[in-house]
C-alpha cells in the first residue's frame, strides 16, 4: 500500500516538472516574441543567485539566467534548482504604465561592480525583499546594464 502511494507520488512530481518545463518555455517564447524590439539586447548564461528575505525565513537559489533588457525593463529569465524550477520575472524601471504589463515587478535599487551587479525588489506577495546577484559578468555585460540603469533606478552602494 505505501508502495503504490510513493509510486503515485514520484510520477505527479515527474509530471509537474515536466508540464512546468513545457509551460515555463511557452511563457519565455511569448514573452520574447511579444516583448522583444529591435533595440532590445538579449544577454544568455549568466550565474548567479536569487535570495529571498522574507523576515524570520531566507531562501537562496542557484540560477542560471537570461536577459531581455528593453528601455523600460528587464526580463529574467531563470532557470534553478528548486521544487519550482523555472520563472520569469519582469522588472520595471518606473511606475509609469505598470498597470498594462503583466506580472511587473518595480526595480527598487541596483549595485554594479566590478564583476557582479545586484538587483532589489520587493514583491507584492512577501512582505520582504528578493536580491537578484548577477556573477561573473564581462565588462561589455556590465557597461550594457549599467547605461540601462543610469538614472531610472535607485542606487545603493
Amino acid at each position: 500500500m505505501n508502495n503504490i502511494f510513493f509510486l503515485v507520488f514520484v510520477i505527479g512530481f515527474c509530471l509537474f516538472a515536466i508540464g512546468k518545463t513545457i509551460y515555463y518555455f511557452i511563457e519565455k517564447k511569448k514573452v520574447l516574441t511579444t516583448c522583444k524590439n529591435s533595440d532590445s539586447i538579449e544577454i544568455k548564461n549568466i550565474n548567479g543567485t536569487i535570495f529571498t528575505d522574507s523576515g524570520n525565513k531566507n531562501r537562496l537559489e542557484l540560477c542560471t539566467f537570461t536577459l531581455l533588457i528593453n528601455e523600460n525593463s528587464i526580463f529574467l529569465f531563470a532557470l534553478s534548482f528548486s521544487f519550482i524550477p523555472l520563472q520569469v520575472i519582469n522588472l520595471l524601471f518606473s511606475n509609469k504604465n505598470r498597470k498594462n504589463i503583466r506580472h511587473s515587478i518595480l526595480l527598487r535599487e541596483y549595485k554594479i561592480d566590478e564583476k557582479n551587479a545586484v538587483l532589489v525588489y520587493y514583491p507584492d506577495h512577501i512582505l520582504g525583499s528578493k536580491k537578484i546577484t548577477l556573477k561573473n559578468l564581462n565588462p561589455e555585460q556590465l557597461s550594457i546594464l549599467e547605461k540601462t540603469l543610469e538614472g531610472k533606478s535607485r542606487r545603493f552602494y
